[in-house]
């Protein structure tokens, strides 16, 4: 399994309108074993998230269900890692 850094910035228009189902999401993806590590920035601008995939393509399908992964509420940001 690979690991793939999703990096989120907010926008400015952003509304926190997606913040409840965004976090649902992320439950979901931690319970099926996809998702190993999430949070957010200190200084409120996004967060991140690492997924563990057998592909990027895998990884782009999961972040384009992500409630959040509106291009007027935060850009995402997609990139395999080398990570242990």
């Amino acid at each position: 399994m690979n690991k793939y850094l999703v990096f989120i910035r907010r926008t400015e228009h952003f509304t926190g309108r997606t913040l409840p189902a965004h976090r649902d999401f992320l439950a979901s993806l931690r319970e099926s074993g996809a998702l190993v590590s999430a949070g957010a920035f200190t200084d409120q601008t996004g967060g991140a998230y690492i997924l563990q995939c057998s592909s990027y393509s895998e990884a782009e399908a999961i972040i384009r269900r992500d409630p959040m992964n509106d291009p007027n509420e935060a850009i995402y940001e997609l990139k395999e890692w080398n990570a242990s």
